[in-house]
């Protein structure tokens, strides 16, 4: 081979050798289990808050659309279910010891946690006690949950505990917190749609 043939091919090579793509090395991102684990953290520590929003309940037959307006302060809560237009309601009141339902006429019941309650007078079998937790994004403290999915911010996506599933499918900024705003909750025997309008106090 003369030297302008390999000095041609030397020149190819090198053009060819400029014009392959650049191979970057992958971004490093922190993984979403780590994040939820922090998140974790934070979100346990949120023991006084506020939401109003509003919620379509479906068992059997049966359809309930409601305004919800719901007060946590260190175990001590408020439920305020709201019918159309502000009109009518319950308040469910509760403490660790004891739990009273107002209804709109005024008759006050009382049980030893809201779920017998709630299914005593109303035949609503719904697990007030971890909604607590399900709706700022956490599973049920203290008890198994069989699925937990999380997106790439460490956030609840899909949980399945208590033979329940519930879906996260929009949250929002409030403070240093992303809160949801939206969820599914379904069970064999009843169905909620969930949609928060607001959070307050949250430090």
């Amino acid at each position: 081979m003369t030297f302008f043939r390999l000095l041609l091919v030397a020149l190819l090579l090198s053009f060819l050798a400029a014009c392959a793509p650049v191979q970057h090395k992958p971004v490093l991102t922190i993984d979403s289990e780590l994040l939820w684990q922090e998140r974790q953290k934070l979100l346990r520590q949120l023991t006084q808050w506020e939401i109003r929003g509003r919620t379509a309940i479906t068992q059997g037959d049966e359809a309930w659309n409601v305004g919800l307006n719901w007060r946590e302060n260190k175990q001590v809560y408020r439920i305020k279910l709201m019918g159309p237009f502000s009109q009518g309601g319950v308040n469910l009141d509760g403490t660790p010891e004891q739990v009273v339902l107002t209804l709109s006429d005024g008759q006050m019941l009382a049980a030893a946690t809201p779920e017998a309650l709630l299914s005593d007078v109303f035949e609503l079998h719904f697990p007030i006690s971890a909604l607590r937790d399900w709706v700022g994004g956490l599973p049920y403290e203290g008890e198994a949950y069989q699925q937990l999915i999380l997106d790439d911010e460490g956030r609840l996506t899909h949980l399945e505990q208590q033979d329940w599933q519930i879906d996260y499918h929009r949250y929002e900024q409030y403070g240093s917190h992303s809160l949801p705003t939206k969820l599914y909750l379904s069970h064999p025997d009843i169905d909620l749609r969930l949609v928060i309008n607001s959070w307050k106090d949250v430090q």
